[in-house]
């Protein structure tokens, strides 16, 4: 079974949001707000929930640049994007679809209805029952907000892109009653309020435990960084890319290149998977996931990596990955290769040692 690593970005305006609850008479997710971003930041490692300040267009600014970087790593391979209420992102998503990287967005769908044009991005897109609220937030006349009684609440439902509703039919307020029942099925039930928590929705599990995967499976060895195209040997599993491509877990803490030393001799060398492709034995890796790289960097490991042989062409298999793969489809000398006139080449496979038609320059 495949195993992905989950990373889930909010942006929002802490202090405006905030103020929001208090004016639509929700006065318990207003006092437990500010928990329910700690909790949901210490849920896991991978989720964030950013305070963006008050600045206009500050989330969305955010959200378009987080958008433009994540979706061009090899590693991600999918982006469930929760902004479909704004049609101020059709704009940001077109231009995605155009560059190519269509088959990586997802919608995920907040209101019934999506904001005008984002169906006709044609994405697929799916909804989480209860994550949302199912109106937006209206404030409440002033004196109706003071006799609201206080019951138990939750904050805003999280989700993986900021949580800006759009705006409802003019003529509809949504009671507060309703608004509450969707905060109730989150788990930030109170002690003093277990007796009224039990006639409503129960809550589900934490976000620590909804996050929980089982632990990796026995990992195959990832590949050496080669720095020569005939001394080094490989120790690549064989089926380094026989199964989908996953995003990988990387350590808490950065590297910093040494610029004195080759990449290869770093202790430990940066995973070659992690960085072009995807590596699957994630934390249990030996190669480093965590360096700070350059794109120079990225070049370098590009470079070392078509030194070593594909696994599948080196067993005279079609390689699924094609052009696309990260290891060499032919010796880098060729014909001229001379371990391999001794059998002691690494490439083996048939028609390695042949010239290429295409030769596709990389710049850093």
């Amino acid at each position: 079974m495949n195993q992905y690593q989950l990373s889930v970005y909010v942006f929002l305006n802490k202090r405006g949001l905030t103020d929001t609850l208090g004016r639509a008479g929700l006065l318990a997710a207003k006092n437990k707000f500010e928990e329910f971003i700690i909790g949901f930041n210490q849920a896991a490692e991978r989720f964030l929930m950013v305070d963006v300040g008050s600045a206009k267009e500050a989330a969305d600014a955010k959200i378009k640049a987080l958008l433009e970087d994540e979706i061009r790593l090899p590693q991600t391979e999918r982006i469930i994007f929760g902004g479909c209420h704004d049609n101020g992102y059709i704009t940001t998503l077109r231009s995605q679809i155009t560059a190519g990287f269509k088959h990586k967005l997802t919608l995920l769908r907040s209101y019934t209805e999506m904001a005008a044009g984002m169906t006709e991005l044609g994405l697929p897109s799916f909804d989480i029952p209860d994550l949302f609220i199912p109106q937006k937030l209206l404030a409440l006349p002033h004196s109706q907000v003071n006799s609201t009684p206080v019951t138990h609440s939750a904050p805003l439902p999280a989700s993986p892109t900021p949580a800006p509703p759009p705006e409802s039919s003019i003529g509809h307020r949504p009671s507060i009653s309703i608004i509450q029942q969707g905060f109730d099925a989150l788990p930030f039930a109170s002690a003093d309020l277990e007796e009224t928590t039990r006639k409503r929705v129960s809550s589900p599990p934490s976000y620590s435990s909804a996050v929980q995967t089982p632990a990796p499976p026995k990992r195959a060895v990832t590949p050496d960084l080669d720095s020569s195209s005939t001394t080094s040997s490989s120790d690549e599993s064989d089926d380094a890319f026989s199964s989908t491509p996953l995003v990988s877990l990387t350590n808490s803490r950065s590297r910093r290149v040494n610029p004195n030393i080759p990449l290869s001799k770093h202790k430990p060398p940066p995973c070659t998977l992690f960085y072009l492709s995807s590596c699957k034995h994630g934390a249990d890796c030996k190669y480093g996931h965590d360096y700070l790289l350059q794109p120079e960097h990225y070049n370098e490991i590009r470079v070392n990596a078509k030194k070593s042989p594909c696994p599948s062409r080196n067993k005279g298999e079609t390689c699924l990955w094609g052009d696309d793969c990260c290891y060499g489809h032919h010796c880098p000398s060729a014909s001229k290769c001379h371990f391999f006139k001794q059998n002691r080449c690494k490439f083996v496979g048939a028609d390695m040692h042949k010239e290429p038609k295409n030769q596709v320059a990389t710049i850093a």
